[in-house]
């Protein structure tokens, strides 16, 4: 047998059920986002290296006396299962590389990731807010009392950080394969999409994405009580909601009995005749209810979510297909 195939033998050991605790992770020292993406992947999902420890050594070292222990994997270094560097291989990384052995290449909250750890070892160009440029932040940001890097304190944040990317994208995913399930969909005489999202206000970009020129949607908030939201998808820069504003002030108003003859009901934030009703002053979102603004038990619509959707379709289909039509729209 090869040594090539005794690695892989190895690695196939530690990674199956029947495999012995993996005690240590090993990448090169000052680890780039390829070795810590490993390490988190390695954590995240191998149950028997989740209390693994983190070492380092000098790039396209192994940990000296680890030949041959199925507790030690190595990550980006020592020309091992998980190092692309002389294989030959291109637009990939050690995070990849591992993706597949794990059967995660198509985990949809690591694409993202592992897009940008590929862009990283392929020397791609990165905007300056890039997550990569705050990953390399850190070993500069995080220092001991003697001015050592604390890598702990490093490993951490990094952590963190691929924490919240993989769980925003994996909801993302899921809001996509929930979106049709949930929806509601009309497409107004004048071409503009309005997607209703009762009760599932998560599934918004995932509207958006699907072409939602318009997405309403509601959030319980106990019996009798919800949260309600208009908004415009940023692909209709052009499109504003005042004249639903409007309608909405109109129609609570009347189920309120109160007089409104005479006042402009379009108006901006909160106020007037009609308290109910908030719209931003970008004109593009509309609000009862909010994370930021808890109504009082009178602010909450007296208008049922049926009467909103249809409320929106109204003043939205008034808008003439030739002035939608000149929009740029995706």
């Amino acid at each position: 047998m090869s040594t090539e195939d005794l690695v892989g033998k190895l690695v196939e050991l530690a990674l199956s059920e029947a495999a012995p605790e993996i005690k240590t992770l090993v990448g090169h020292r000052f680890p780039d986002d390829d070795v810590w993406l490993c390490c988190w992947m390695a954590k995240q999902f191998i149950p028997k290296a989740v209390g693994a420890e983190i070492v380092f050594v000098n790039a396209g070292k192994t940990l000296p006396g680890s030949d041959g222990d199925p507790s030690v994997l190595h990550f980006d270094t020592g020309r091992g299962e998980y190092d692309q560097h002389g294989k030959g291989l291109q637009q990939t990384c050690s995070a990849a590389i591992l993706a597949e052995k794990l059967g995660l290449e198509n985990d949809p909250g690591l694409a993202p990731l592992i897009e940008m750890v590929t862009a990283v070892d392929n020397a791609e160009a990165f905007p300056p807010t890039s997550l990569h440029f705050v990953i390399e932040g850190y070993p500069r940001t995080f220092k001991k009392p003697d001015g050592h890097i604390d890598w702990q304190r490093v490993q951490g944040r990094v952590f963190e950080l691929f924490d919240i990317v993989y769980g925003q994208q994996s909801s993302r995913a899921q809001a996509r394969a929930n979106l049709y399930k949930y929806s509601g969909w009309r497409i107004l005489p004048n071409g503009l999409k309005v997607a209703t999202l009762l009760g599932h206000p998560e599934l918004r970009e995932a509207a958006y994405e699907k072409g939602a020129a318009v997405v309403v949607w509601t959030q319980s908030r106990g019996k009798n009580h919800f949260y309600t939201g208009i908004q415009i998808s940023r692909s209709y820069p052009e499109l504003r909601l005042d004249k639903v504003a409007a309608a909405l002030r109109s129609a609570e108003a009347k189920a309120r009995g109160a007089n409104v003859q005479g006042e402009d009901l379009g108006y901006v934030g909160r106020g007037g005749s009609v308290s109910t009703w908030f719209i931003h002053d970008s004109l593009r979102v509309i609000l009862n209810g909010s994370r930021t603004w808890k109504p009082n038990e009178d602010e909450y619509t007296k208008l049922t979510p049926e009467q909103i959707v249809q409320l929106v379709h109204q003043a939205l289909s008034a808008i003439p297909r030739s002035v939608v039509s000149n929009w740029h729209t995706p």
